[in-house]
């Protein structure tokens, strides 16, 4: 189980908003990025922005490492978890082809 600081920290640029999460270990970090071009709705009510994306990350000897990019916050911590205990990220599910 991770061990997670608190408190996030804040990173604002002319082009996002970054909140980074910390573990105390200082191997792992969560990066919620949110774009701030096109923040607005359409005459239907639609969003025309880009989406939230949390990325999971791991230290390496040259730098962080992105391991995967997800829309939820919990789906990222999972993915950390996951990559502690077995070294390598959850794998994906093979699609099924249709037998006709």
């Amino acid at each position: 189980m991770i061990e997670w600081m608190k408190r996030c920290k804040r990173d604002e640029t002319q082009m996002a908003e970054r909140r980074i999460w910390t573990s105390r270990c200082g191997k792992y970090r969560v990066i919620e990025s949110n774009i701030k071009y096109g923040r607005k709705h359409d005459k239907h009510g639609n969003y025309l922005g880009y989406p939230i994306i949390y990325l999971a990350m791991v230290l390496k000897d040259w730098g962080w490492d992105i391991i995967s990019r997800h829309r939820k916050y919990k789906a990222a911590i999972k993915q950390l978890e996951y990559h502690q205990e077995h070294g390598k990220p959850i794998p994906k599910k093979k699609k099924r082809k249709k037998v006709k």
